[in-house]
């Protein structure tokens, strides 16, 4: 039986408990020093629904899994997309992140039959290719970073999947417009985003060059596509292809060119950043803990043998695929999710006011001990299907829920589960002397690891080609 919700009373009878802001924003408090720790603290000194001010704006935070289905399900048509994602328009258009209904709703359904699972299956391979790739150039016995290559390569995974795109300079352009991306989107948080983000600070111009870099590729991509509609298998060819019939009986249409654009800009932004840190979570976490690593290497070494991966492989490795959960229990890539009050409704006799914003963490949901015993323990067997079954529908929730649950889910655990399994089977990870067990996080757009993932790598198998 999930608990009931733990609703503490505030200072006042019209909102539920928080801290006070004035001693956590200007006395040096969690909020200012890591948003995400902060929201964790408050949901285990506060209960289960919060209440806060943050330049003048309400905040309600939902700690608890069946205020966070109503959030997601029955609720969902009271919000419009949170702040972030509103000012993210300026870069990502009007994809499926940032999109309102009903052309959420219409572009989603377009866009699903290019996330169908027999369609993602045809990925394994270029997945397994590309971890080969990037790995065929580490330097054994050496300490390297590994989260700017898990970028790099779950970059080169999308740009392949998503266009069939190998040119290595099209890939930097696009790493470079990202990077500019997420530098720029703490700033959405502040007043006056708007004017902030049509100022000529270096900060907006790096922006503007990477976006006008990246539409000048999508677009070239898009027209010559249009010239030559073959199904190439990538994600942009059945873009290109969906059609939904009209509400008037008129015929079919499918997208336009910049809504191809915008959903394009969407996966490429949204697809391989959490991905990579995800995978570069993970990759720390095996380097504390042998015995995991052990037994990740064992599993893929008895399935994928002396080969690449292919997707008949994936469900053979659930060890791998219980290691990317538990990574993702512990440091979600995406760490909160947000909504704005559209209408004024109540949550559990509260009154929400419309314009508060309402934030579901996923950091902290997950690490309640009521659903994960010792929750800052690293311990994939919670993810064994037993034991997941008997977890509240969103006690977990990674990927969010809902309508806007992320699209590319199913890739992504494909994605996350088959490099893992490839890099455990070819390469032993050992954490320099003095590294932590516990990353350091960096909450911005996506979770990142604040000090990157520097660990020893050792080859384990040096006569290992590939799939020759």
């Amino acid at each position: 039986m999930t608990p009931a919700p733990d609703i503490h009373r505030g200072r006042s009878s019209e909102v539920p408990a928080g801290p006070p802001m004035l001693r956590q924003f200007f006395s040096g408090g969690s909020l200012r020093r890591n948003a995400a720790e902060f929201m964790l603290q408050n949901a285990r000194e506060y209960g289960d629904l919060n209440h806060y001010r943050i330049f003048g704006r309400n905040i309600y935070q939902l700690n608890h899994p069946d205020l966070i289905a109503d959030y997601f399900l029955k609720d969902a048509p009271k919000h419009h997309r949170n702040m972030v994602m509103q000012s993210a328009r300026e870069v990502l258009g009007h994809g499926l992140l940032t999109s309102e209904e009903p052309l959420h709703m219409r572009q989603r359904r377009l866009a699903q039959p290019a996330f169908l699972r027999e369609r993602i299956a045809a990925y394994a391979e270029v997945i397994g290719n590309k971890t080969l790739e990037l790995t065929a150039r580490w330097k054994p016995g050496t300490i390297t970073d590994l989260h700017p290559e898990m970028l790099e390569l779950a970059l080169r995974i999308v740009g392949k999947c998503l266009f069939d795109l190998d040119a290595f300079d099209d890939v930097t352009a696009i790493a470079s417009a990202v990077d500019s991306f997420m530098s720029f989107m703490p700033l959405s948080f502040l007043p006056f985003a708007r004017q902030i983000q049509r100022s000529p600070i270096p900060a907006m111009r790096r922006l503007e060059r990477g976006k006008a870099h990246l539409d000048q590729l999508i677009y070239r991509m898009i027209a010559e596509r249009r010239a030559d509609p073959t199904d190439r298998g990538d994600l942009l060819s059945m873009l290109l292809n969906a059609t939904e019939p009209e509400g008037d009986g008129s015929e079919a249409s499918g997208m336009t060119d910049q809504q191809l654009h915008d959903e394009c800009v969407t996966v490429i932004l949204a697809g391989h950043e959490t991905t990579a840190n995800a995978l570069s979570f993970a990759l720390h976490l095996i380097a504390h803990d042998p015995a995991v690593q052990e037994r990740l290497h064992e599993e893929s070494t008895r399935v994928l043998g002396n080969r690449n991966p292919v997707a008949a492989d994936y469900p053979w490795l659930p060890f791998a695929t219980q290691v990317f959960a538990e990574t993702m229990r512990l440091y979600p890539p995406v760490w909160v999710t947000g909504r704005t009050c559209a209408v004024p409704y109540t949550i559990a006799g509260y009154q929400i006011p419309v314009g508060a914003t309402l934030l579901a963490p996923q950091y902290a949901v997950h690490r309640d001990p009521r659903f994960f015993a010792d929750p800052e323990r690293f311990d994939p067997s919670r993810f064994k299907p037993e034991k997941k079954a008997g977890l509240p529908r969103y006690a977990y929730f990674p990927f969010a829920g809902g309508s806007r649950q992320c699209i590319a889910e199913g890739l992504a655990w494909m994605e996350g589960t088959l490099v893992l399994a490839v890099i455990a089977r070819d390469w032993r990870l050992t954490p320099p002397t003095g590294s932590a067990p516990r990353p350091a996080i960096k909450p911005a757009i996506s979770l990142r690891p604040s000090h990157g993932t520097p660990l020893l790598i050792e080859r384990r198998i040096p006569s290992y080609r590939g799939s020759d």
